[in-house]
């Protein structure tokens, strides 16, 4: 998942901020079996939406060398993967 996550925000202009909405729904689209896997792995796999884009958003978090967070946790609001708006984390491209 890391790797994926990874070469999704590579994509990313320099200084350009995106929020995990957006790299959730590339991540569906364009890596589904990792998105897949990712979602049903683990000793406590999550059958909750929320909480496997919850941990998504901590594997972006780890990526501080790539990506810097901007505001607050929940400050930024888009369409879910349902299409529907909700909280979200904004990032910037370092």
């Amino acid at each position: 998942m890391k790797n994926a996550i990874q070469e999704i925000i590579k994509n990313v202009p320099k200084g350009k901020i995106f929020d995990s909405h957006y790299v959730i729904n590339l991540l569906i689209s364009d890596y589904s079996d990792e998105y897949l896997t990712f979602a049903s792995s683990g000793e406590n796999p999550q059958k909750n939406t929320a909480l496997v884009h919850g941990r998504i958003g901590q594997e972006i978090k780890s990526l501080s060398g790539l990506v810097e967070q901007v505001g607050e946790a929940g400050e930024f609001w888009s369409d879910n993967i349902r299409g529907n708006s909700s909280e979200c984390t904004g990032w910037r491209k370092k």
